[in-house]
């Protein structure tokens, strides 16, 4: 089956993207159709909508930059390259405002808002079912606040958007504060909750449907509760219900073999029996085979393999390794160690080299291995695997968190949600904790089930803990006579010791800043 994303990776959108917010001019425009022409039916309105999808499955968002490159930066895993190869970029937060990295992401996302803005203004008129016209109106708006919601926690205030551009001399807009942003998110998520699919899309983690939305809601008003908006109690209890709505929906399961999740992804296929991957970027098989993707999960993130030939297991570069902090959590039986940092490489035969007990921080992150992919040939940077934007595991995660923070102590349900996930992971349940305690549990626990998945450094910046969980404690590991003293391992000290409060966000691109007049820079970084 062909969600959305495949749709538009196969048929190249069908649209141009016309002038695009961030002035990124630089877009290959495919079959020219003018928004006054082009938004006539139901066809025409799926590949416009599949327009909106694609920025899901840029290498500027979930394909590279923005999943791995400027969100996996914590205090769980680390760049592993040498100190001193690998200075301006976010990864190392050596950065600075003319980041192109920073500029491809902005521009990525405001392109799919723009996207989602020409949809919107001309869906109403064209000859379709007013029930397919709904769901798609529905998952526009959805994906046009999830963009904003993307920019808003990861560049603290940003303009936004809700009309197309369409003079590029007009284009200036001053920032929306950081809380009134994420309120339009959160009160145009909830309109969408009954515009989307809630039945034929429910197998089809491609698409955005209720308990998509749901989950996401959850997210953001999590984000809004804590640092740096301090929304307090009634966003958690917003969290807490929307979280509970995916719980009490019976949709989604925990698939009791955790290494199927991931081996599933790498592959592209659906688990349709649990259907714990409730959301995910897809990418479509590799470019030796004909199909042009921009996915490198599996590549830049992954586990080491070293054969590079393109009938081989498929060649990766491992730059992300786990760090003592993230070993450290796990407990000896946790299934989730050994998944999280696999413990051995494949040499440049597809042999299986073990990493000795010497060398915990060289193991790479083993949530994508190529090795696990089903797509022959393999392209030696480019992937067929499929990256999470939202499980079943980081709902119930979520819903701990909130039951927690709502009641000031755990529940008999945020006790029934992370004990289900230790549970399955072969980790000892809990009980009897208190608040700080169990919030603590959550903290970790979140840490063990969700590292390599881009959500770890948000989770510390509104835990407001982003700093000392870097600088002061990652900073420390990197002294401890376990850390690896080999080259490609050092450059983890510097990372941490440049961390600072302004690292909490990137800077708004100075491109940017160049040509939209009204734009100050962010207060972290002025």
């Amino acid at each position: 089956m062909k969600t959305l994303n495949k749709i538009a990776l196969y048929a190249g959108l069908g649209i141009s993207f016309l002038i695009q917010p961030g002035c990124n001019l630089d877009t290959e425009p495919y079959d020219f159709a003018a928004p006054e022409t082009f938004y006539s039916n139901e066809t025409e309105c799926t590949m416009a909508l599949a327009g909106v999808y694609y920025t899901l499955a840029e290498e500027s968002t979930y394909g590279n930059f923005y999943s791995c490159m400027l969100s996996n930066i914590d205090d769980l895993s680390f760049y592993a390259r040498a100190a001193g190869t690998q200075t301006t970029q976010v990864f190392v937060n050596d950065h600075n405002t003319s980041n192109k990295n920073i500029y491809d992401a902005w521009s990525s996302f405001y392109k799919g808002i723009n996207n989602a803005n020409m949809l919107l203004e001309q869906v109403d008129n064209a000859a379709m079912d007013d029930k397919v016209k709904t769901r798609i109106k529905g998952e526009a708006k959805f994906l046009r606040a999830y963009y904003h919601f993307l920019l808003v926690q990861g560049w603290y205030e940003v303009p936004v958007r809700t009309e197309s551009l369409k003079d590029i001399n007009l284009s200036s807009m001053p920032a929306t504060s950081h809380a009134e942003a994420l309120d339009w998110i959160i009160q145009e998520m909830e309109d969408c909750i009954d515009m989307v699919d809630n039945e034929t899309y429910d197998k089809s983690p491609g698409h955005v449907k209720k308990t998509v939305v749901e989950g996401i809601l959850a997210r953001v008003c999590l984000w809004r509760a804590g640092n740096p908006s301090n929304g307090g109690k009634p966003y958690y209890e917003k969290a807490a219900h929307w979280a509970n709505e995916v719980k009490k929906a019976g949709k989604h399961q925990l698939n009791p073999d955790i290494y199927a999740i991931w081996k599933n992804m790498a592959c592209d296929k659906y688990d349709k029996a649990f259907n714990e991957s409730m959301w995910e970027a897809e990418f479509v098989g590799t470019r030796d085979d004909g199909n042009y993707t921009a996915g490198r999960i599996g590549n830049v993130i992954g586990n080491i393999q070293a054969n590079g030939v393109n009938t081989g297991k498929g060649y990766s570069y491992g730059f992300y390794s786990g760090s003592l902090i993230l070993w450290d959590l796990f407990e000896e039986k946790d299934s989730r160690r050994d998944l999280s940092m696999a413990p051995y490489q494949l040499n440049n035969k597809d042999e299986v080299k073990d990493w000795s007990q010497k060398q915990i921080v060289e193991r790479r992150c083993g949530k994508f291995r190529r090795e696990w992919e089903s797509s022959s040939p393999k392209h030696k940077n480019y992937t067929q695997e499929n990256f999470p934007i939202l499980r079943y595991a980081d709902v119930l995660l979520m819903l701990a968190e909130a039951e927690n923070e709502v009641n000031g102590a755990p529940t008999d349900l945020a006790y029934q949600c992370v004990n289900e996930i230790r549970t399955r992971a072969g980790a000892s349940e809990v009980k009897g904790l208190d608040y700080e305690k169990f919030k603590k549990l959550i903290q970790d626990e979140r840490a063990r089930e969700l590292c390599f998945e881009g959500l770890r450094k948000y989770d510390l910046v509104r835990w407001g803990i982003y700093v000392e969980s870097i600088h002061d404690k990652l900073g420390a590991a990197t002294r401890d006579a376990r850390w690896s003293k080999a080259s490609y391992f050092s450059g983890a000290a510097g990372y941490a010791n440049r961390t600072e409060n302004k690292h909490q966000f990137l800077p708004i691109p100075s491109l940017e800043l160049s040509v939209n007049l009204e734009l100050e820079q962010n207060k972290y970084w002025k």
